[in-house]
């Protein structure tokens, strides 16, 4: 207590009004802590100093905007947070950041003001924070609610159903008992939340073995060598829903009304599964300010165990800038052995290996089989509804390169697959129009038409099935997705632009400004076409990312348009990442160093220009036959970002002869080129 008093005495001599109160507080809180750990006097005494000399000068935090809210997650708090568990947090640590908090502007409130501020009833405060607290381990009971009640904040505690009975091996530290946990729900700053009964784990869910979040993946069955259906999904959730509300009701007399997704991962057909269940709030681990009119998609910052430092860095700026991308366009057909599995999966590991040692940090990886190199896809590498499957490895490479942290984008075709009923395939083909002669089109891509709805359904279905049964970040559409200035004549367009313009459409293409107009409806509806594709992946992966690949004379001169439905401001608008094929030798260019800087200078005269748009470059010359000189290839990479480009991509990749060299490759593909992105 001596030590106390001259803390005190300190704070007083100070004449700082806000550092005696961080003290007065501060004090209360070692008091508090030397009753539940005794042991733990030096750790407190040196927390107050920390508090007193290096929060003396505070800044108020910076308000958000109206209707958002900051969402804090957290696990155990321990005496000593174990170095295995980075989650974890010491108390040291959790009281420093508490402390943070209320002497810098920021309100902590509870789900009855979110619900209150969501039905306009009640205004948030400024800066709200909301603090919860994953997986009930025994240091919330014993350190964190003594805590909070002192600083008189609000907190929500998520509980695993099974857990009580059967709690995992490897935890930090023990759970809270029955006892415990009814007695922090009578509390009036306590809310207990549902962390489902038995979603917390890992299944299988491919012929390979890997494992995924039980509420992410759909599960593979290896006895019978089936996939579950959605319905079989759905069933899953509501039985554990009704599991986890039959414990809480019988164990604590209420049903939880807020849930909270385990490690994160949510869909739309688990959010409507809790919504129908009775749930009003859904929290996930996605960066970024949550808002009130987003309730089942509440953002929350995992809280790792790092000094202030970070954590002042992860509330201040809760959704951080993403590195440039250093991506490589892969082949799935180079690493495929039609004779061997065992051969196969070797053959993957050798990819990742070069893959890792190169340091990409993001792989365009391709879904489909085309071993000919024709662009018109007859089978793919994954489990689907609408194409025949050669093998069904794509889920297992994506979760091998996820697990090493790489964003894995399936590359995919949007247009040009083959069905297996030809009869319907050849009715359903784009038409161009030679002569007075209607014909299916001649072009490089036999593509299907985007004005049919057969069409729509097919693609978007085999889209859903790639998002459901693998773990993919993001989509990356071939470029197979134009129409040139003589096509589409299906019949199901000319329906399709008599209604829009309301005139016959021949009569309408011999008008030259309606034919300006006809391109740019071309245009759009190709874009829609991909706008439905990205909903069907959606279902499954929310937070998925989508990319285009365009010619790169649709960046270079916009009227080129007319002559293939693409247009880069609408794609920038439209999608995630735009994929500029900066292709010089494709091209036929003679100057490639300055068509690259043309190429950068275009990109950056509209908004998000830069920011949005992936510089893919060719390492091989499809006309000559040969794989272009690394060097050369390396300069043509130096030359896009030295002209301010930001993202930067290759295709192809050959891993069997080395092409592009890796040890010279790696020098500008690699993300630990840039030191901000270690």
């Amino acid at each position: 207590m001596e030590i106390l008093m001259s803390i005190k005495k300190i704070a007083m001599s100070s004449r700082n009004s806000g550092l005696l109160a961080m003290t007065g507080k501060a004090v209360s809180i070692l008091n508090l802590s030397l009753r539940a750990n005794r042991s733990n006097l030096i750790f407190s005494t040196l927390l107050i100093f920390f508090i007193l000399f290096n929060l003396t000068n505070f800044a108020m935090a910076e308000g958000v905007k109206p209707g958002e809210f900051l969402v804090l997650c957290y696990h155990a708090v321990s005496v000593k947070a174990p170095t295995y568990a980075k989650m974890n947090i010491s108390q040291e640590h959790f009281v420093e950041q508490m402390e943070y908090l209320r002497t810098h502007g920021y309100n902590p409130v509870s789900l009855d003001d979110i619900l209150k501020a969501r039905e306009g009833k009640k205004e948030l405060p400024k800066n709200p924070v909301l603090l919860t607290f994953d997986d009930a381990y025994i240091s919330y009971y014993n350190f964190v609610v003594p805590i909070l009640e002192k600083f008189g904040y609000p907190s929500i505690l998520a509980f695993v159903g099974s857990f009580s009975d059967n709690p995992p091996e490897g935890l930090p530290e023990p759970l809270m008992t029955w006892d415990q946990l009814r007695e922090v729900a009578s509390k009036r700053l306590v809310e207990v939340a549902s962390h489902t009964y038995d979603l917390h784990k890992g299944i299988q869910y491919n012929p390979q073995g890997n494992i995924g979040s039980a509420v992410a993946v759909r599960t593979y069955n290896p006895n019978t060598k089936t996939y579950e259906t959605e319905k079989e999904y759905r069933a899953r959730i509501e039985a554990d829903f009704s599991a986890q509300d039959a414990l809480f009701l019988k164990k604590l007399r209420f049903k939880p009304r807020a849930l909270v997704w385990p490690y994160g991962w949510y869909n739309a057909i688990s959010t409507e599964v809790a919504q129908k269940a009775g749930y009003l709030f859904g929290f996930t681990t996605k960066e970024g300010f949550a808002h009130i009119n987003r309730l089942y998609e509440i953002n929350r910052i995992v809280v790792e165990n790092e000094p202030i430092e970070k954590f002042i860095e992860a509330i201040t700026q809760p959704k951080q800038e993403k590195p440039p991308i250093r991506s490589v366009q892969v082949d799935l057909d180079l690493i495929y052995d039609p004779h061997s599995y065992e051969q196969t999966d070797q053959n993957l590991g050798k990819l990742i290996d070069r893959l890792i040692e190169m340091e990409v940090n993001t792989v365009f990886l391709q879904a489909f089989s085309d071993p000919e190199g024709t662009g018109n896809i007859k089978s793919v590498y994954f489990y689907n509804s609408v194409l025949p499957v050669r093998s069904d490895i794509f889920s297992h490479a994506v979760h091998q390169m996820i697990i090493r942290d790489m964003t894995v984008y399936a590359w995919m075709p949007t247009l040009s697959i083959e069905l297996p009923d030809s009869e319907l395939n050849e009715n359903l083909k784009v038409r161009e129009i030679e002569g007075d002669k209607v014909r299916p089109s001649k072009s490089w891509y036999r593509r299907l038409t985007s004005f049919d709805r057969k069409v729509k359904e097919l693609i978007r279905s085999m889209y859903e099935d790639i998002a459901a049964y693998s773990q993919i970040h993001g989509i990356l559409f071939q470029d197979d997705a134009y129409l040139t200035d003589n096509e589409d004549y299906h019949s199901s367009a000319v329906s399709s632009y008599k209604a829009r313009f309301g005139k016959d459409f021949i009569t309408m293409v011999k008008d030259p400004e309606l034919s300006l107009k006809w391109a740019r409806y071309k245009t759009d509806v190709l874009i829609d076409f991909s706008k439905n594709l990205m909903e069907g992946v959606r279902k499954y992966r929310p937070n998925a990312h989508f990319a285009r690949n365009l010619y790169a004379r649709i960046l270079t001169d916009p009227e080129s348009e007319v002559w293939f439905a693409q247009n880069y401001e609408l794609s920038l608008q439209a999608y995630d990442q735009v994929i500029i094929m900066a292709y010089p030798q494709m091209e036929n260019v003679n100057k490639p160093s300055e068509w690259l800087k043309g190429l950068v200078k275009k990109a950056k005269e509209f908004p998000h220009g830069i920011e949005k748009t992936v510089f893919k470059v060719q390492a091989y010359d499809w006309q000559k036959k040969e794989w272009l000189d690394d060097g050369f290839l390396l300069e043509e990479i130096r030359d896009i970002l030295s002209y301010g480009g930001r993202h930067i991509a290759y295709y192809p990749d050959d891993l069997w002869v080395d092409r592009p060299m890796l040890k010279v490759i790696q020098l500008e593909m690699s993300s630990q080129t840039y030191p901000f992105m270690r």
